[in-house]
């Protein structure tokens, strides 16, 4: 007697915890096809990536020998390399690089320098 009594209690409580969902005035012609997702909670939504291309100047510091701004030009592109990795930590690096080193300049005051050329994979604006 007790299990009957059960078995109807639980059966007529759980139409209170279904949960419905009402749908109306969806058009579904023959032509095309309809999709309706019903989903609770936190859905996931998927991030879409634009790959983006650029480039930026490379500059050393004059100095009075060519071998000096060599070295003060490679100073600077490591530099732009770490600030570069350090502010597109949430985008994708695809490549990155320095460009070719050029030099010129009159007699103790030669500068060296270049083109960086970079390439990331950034979220899209929705």
């Amino acid at each position: 007697m007790m299990n009957w009594i059960a078995a109807l209690f639980f059966s007529l409580s759980l139409p209170a915890l279904a949960q419905t969902v009402n749908v109306k005035d969806v058009p579904a012609d023959e032509e095309g096809a309809t999709t309706i997702e019903v989903t609770k909670g936190k859905t996931k939504t998927q991030t879409k990536w634009q790959v983006v291309e650029g480039s930026a100047p490379i500059n050393g510091e004059p100095a009075a020998m060519e071998k000096d701004a060599r070295k003060s030009w490679k100073t600077a592109c490591a530099e732009w390399k770490k600030e570069f990795r350090e502010d597109n930590k949430e985008n994708r690096i695809l490549s990155m690089s320095c460009g070719s080193l050029e030099c010129s300049g009159s007699v103790g005051q030669k500068v060296c320098s270049s083109t960086a050329q970079y390439k990331i994979s950034t979220k899209a604006s929705e």
